[in-house]
């Protein structure tokens, strides 16, 4: 009998062994199973925040490319008001060239129609109009008194049948004109100057009663021309003057 109970004692202890041990793997698949649970939910947390933070993050960037679109249709908008302009531009700048171009054309003929007129000028003329340049001359002291003369020519010479005449105070009025203190010999040289300039034109010779002189004749007739071709043409005598 007391065997027995001995066994059974034995076999009531190994049961609870058994149970306390089954409990506590039980506890801890329970433990296990809470950190698990609680790793799964810090994920969860994390992935949650992760997703508001791509949501802000998305809704920042969508803001952002709204503005952007709004400034790139901006300067879309000013771009083509600005090209618009600028075409504008152009076309002013191409009329501006063709009126240009034009007034150049116009100022070229203008300009050759001046060199045609110049070139009919007698040198006298030539250096009168445009002084030492463009004409080709050296324009030496004598030139410059005869340009005086011719200056003054309308002034000084006399009409007369004949022509225009000046045979009194050539020095005098010469010497008044270019404030120069001159001798005769200047004057003279002036006056040879004058009539070589003007291709014979205004003609300074000697007249037997009035001396040195110069003189204009009128111009000729297209018949009195012909004539002259002819005829050589003679210095007036005293009675004709």
């Amino acid at each position: 009998m007391p065997t027995d109970t001995a066994t059974a004692i034995d076999s009531t202890d190994t049961i609870d062994t058994e149970s306390s041990d089954e409990l506590t793997q039980l506890l801890q698949r329970v433990e296990a199973l809470e950190a698990e649970n609680d790793r799964l939910q810090a994920e969860l947390d994390s992935v949650h925040k992760q997703h508001r933070e791509d949501h802000h993050a998305v809704a920042r960037e969508n803001h952002d490319l709204r503005k952007s679109n709004e400034q790139l249709r901006e300067r879309v908008d000013k771009t083509e008001v600005k090209d618009s302009h600028l075409l504008d531009d152009i076309i002013d700048l191409e009329n501006q060239l063709t009126d240009l171009e034009a007034s150049s054309s116009t100022s070229e003929n203008q300009s050759q129609d001046t060199s045609a007129r110049d070139t009919e000028l007698t040198p006298i003329e030539r250096v009168a109009k445009l002084g030492n340049e463009g004409t080709g001359i050296e324009v030496t002291p004598s030139i410059e008194r005869a340009v005086a003369i011719y200056e003054h020519w309308d002034e000084w010479a006399k009409k007369t049948p004949r022509g225009h005449v000046l045979k009194d105070g050539l020095k005098t009025l010469l010497r008044t004109a270019t404030g120069e203190k001159l001798a005769w010999r200047q004057v003279y040289r002036a006056a040879e100057a004058l009539e070589e300039l003007s291709k014979g034109r205004i003609k300074f010779f000697h007249h037997d009663r009035h001396g040195k002189m110069f003189l204009e004749p009128p111009l000729e007739t297209e018949h009195e021309c012909h004539s002259s071709s002819v005829a050589t043409k003679e210095t007036p005598s005293a009675n004709q003057l």
